[in-house]
Formats: structure tokens, sequence, C-alpha cells
């Protein structure tokens, strides 16, 4: 995960597209929690902005305690007290999350009155298939239940979107055609689709291409996409 973050395409553009997102709707902030680190480079990224917490059900990764006061947690069952924090980040966690009612609960909760939450999902439970399986996902959501699911949470959304949006066509349309031509040499809880790398000159074009979408955050709700970004505060 941590050279994925480093080196793929895909993780670099929906960085760039992350920063513009918490700038637009957060900015620099007081202290904040992120829930689901993973590797180091977004511990790195919001540090810049916050004095950051971050939690992980998985072993943290040493890195991130360069960057954030970083200790393993379930999002159902926080160890922060009431209204801790002024902003809470969940980028591509909801999704693994069995109870996500109860773990929205728990972030309102930690959240002061009017705290800030920025999310993002994968979209679309027809696109649900290997990669999904392979990275543990429960789900795939949409952005109307998406926000439905928030505002019954105790929050108010003032701004949801696809992105991921012009490469839409053809990750679905390979996600589709491998339903109906399974790949014989891979199983089910196999490879993942990061495995696949292409030359260097169309991973930067495609890199252009998904970055480009940062230019649209805050400004229009793209219409359909790969994945959802929503932005939030606590009542």
């Amino acid at each position: 995960m941590a050279a994925l973050e480093d080196e793929h395409w895909w993780y670099r553009a929906r960085r760039t597209i992350l920063e513009q997102a918490i700038d637009r709707f957060v900015g620099d902030t007081g202290r904040a929690l992120t829930v689901g680190v993973g590797a180091s480079r977004e511990a790195e990224m919001l540090s810049k902005r916050t004095r950051l917490v971050a939690i992980d059900r998985a072993p943290i990764n040493p890195k991130c305690t360069e960057f954030s006061l970083a200790t393993q947690a379930d999002a159902t069952a926080l160890p922060f007290r009431d209204h801790t924090f002024d902003a809470v980040f969940i980028f591509d966690v909801l999704e693994h999350i069995d109870a996500e009612e109860l773990a929205l609960k728990e972030l309102g909760r930690v959240l002061k009155p009017k705290g800030r939450l920025l999310v993002t999902v994968p979209a679309f439970m027809f696109l649900f298939g290997r990669q999904d399986v392979v990275s543990e996902h429960k789900r795939r959501y949409r952005r109307g239940a998406l926000s439905r699911l928030l505002e019954g949470s105790g929050f108010d959304v003032d701004y949801a979107t696809y992105f991921n949006t012009l490469l839409f066509p053809p990750i679905a349309a390979v996600r589709l055609l491998r339903r109906v031509f399974p790949e014989k040499h891979t199983s089910e809880n196999g490879a993942s689709d990061f495995d696949m790398r292409l030359p260097k000159p169309i991973e930067k074009t495609l890199e252009s291409l998904f970055a480009i979408e940062r230019h649209a955050v805050g400004r229009a709700a793209l219409p359909f996409g790969i994945s959802i970004l929503c932005s939030a505060r606590r009542h």
C-alpha cells in the first residue's frame, strides 16, 4: 500500500482531488481525526493543515507517527471524549464497516457542533467486483443514499458529488466485462486491479484526466463517477 500511494497514478490523482476538497471545505483547522489512515501519505497530507489524530483498525504504519498521534481503534467505538475534534476525515473507509450508521454516530459524537465531516466512498453497486472483494468492501453507494445516511446520522450535507467521472466509461466497461468473461487464472479474492500497470505515458495521461476533476470540487456536482465525495457539517 505504501508503494502504491507513492507510485500509482490513481492514488496520486485522488490525493490531488482530496487536497482540493480539504482546502475548500475544511481549510486549516485546530484538531482533526482521520479514520482508516492506512499508509502514511494521507497522514502527511492532513498534518500540514491540522493537529492530526489518526486511527485504524489494522496495525498503524510506524511512519504515520511522524505526522500524527496514531493509534489502533475501531470507528464504531472511538476512544475519545464528546466534541473533541474540529473536523473528521473518512476516506474510502465507510464501505468497510458493517455497522455504518453506528460509525457515523460515533463520528458525530466526537465532532464539535458545526464541525466538518469529509467522506469518500466507492459508487454504484453494479460496479461491485473482484477489486471490492480484494479490498474487503461491504457495499458501494449512490450519492442520494449517502446523503440521506449522513443526514439521518446528525449531519447537514452541503456538497455531494461523484468523481472519477472522465474515466468512468472504461473502468465500468472493464468491471462489467469481467463479470461476463471471468479471468480463469485469477481467483475471486486474488490479484488487485492495481497490479495491472500500463506504459508510463498512458498512466501519466490517466493521472492527468483524473486529477483535472479537482477544478470541479465545490463548483459543480458531477452526475456519475467511480467514487463519491461528500462534505457535511454536524448539527
